[in-house]
């Protein structure tokens, strides 16, 4: 009762309303709760939890991209507490479930045409898909991704086309660093972080979207 009333109360939560304004998501009567057995991805070495795209989502390559956490549950790799490891690291640390997982991309992304975002669970050994959609994408992404789709039978042009939008379009438009690969850029580089927007930008730092919009507010 506990978890169904959480979720209830996160359809309302600063975030997730957030999220259906920006997206333009309107005329909801509200969300749906799945009650279903848990699988655990902390009991040990042999368990594990992650997220997974089955292309870049930022350049469109044709490679899994994703992190995965060893005796850890799925709040675990999104929650910052610890360093989640890249997907690749899973091929050595569980091989068999590794092969297992990359054959049901491969099934998923056939069945749906598309990049998909994926979650999943490793169950002392055992691989559990919890579930799957649409995987978000940038421009360059977008981009590359619909005519891969089409140059492997998956797509028909035309329906490549709405795979990129408008949105996707301008994202290849914005400014960017051209010298990336020069020494003069690496030593200059005081950070690295997840891109959250495409493009290079210049302004005062913001670590919070409370921040954002009081810096916006005030013109900072």
């Amino acid at each position: 009762k506990l978890a169904i009333s959480a979720v209830f109360r996160g359809w309302m939560g600063a975030r997730a309303v957030k999220y259906r304004e920006v997206e333009n998501i309107r005329g909801l009567l509200g969300t749906a709760v799945n009650v279903q057995a848990m699988a655990y991805g902390n009991m040990g070495e042999t368990s594990g939890t992650g997220v997974c795209f089955t292309r870049d989502p930022n350049s469109g390559t044709n490679e899994l991209f994703g992190e995965f956490l060893i005796d850890a549950q799925g709040e675990d790799v999104v929650a910052g507490i610890r360093t989640p490891l890249p997907i690749a690291k899973l091929q050595d640390a569980m091989p068999e479930v590794y092969d297992e997982f990359q054959k049901n991309c491969n099934i998923l992304e056939k069945h749906f045409c598309d990049m998909l975002d994926l979650e999943f669970t490793i169950q002392e050994g055992k691989l559990f898909m919890l579930q799957t959609r649409t995987g978000k994408r940038g421009g360059e992404a977008a981009v590359k991704i619909a005519v891969d789709l089409v140059d492997e039978g998956l797509i028909t042009k035309e329906e490549a086309i709405p795979k990129v939008l408008p949105e996707h379009l301008d994202q290849l438009l914005h400014p960017r660093f051209s010298d990336t690969d020069s020494d003069e850029y690496k030593k200059s580089v005081l950070a690295r972080g997840l891109p959250a927007s495409p493009g290079a930008a210049v302004g005062a730092l913001a670590f919070t979207n409370e921040k954002v919009l009081h810096n916006e507010e005030h013109g900072i």
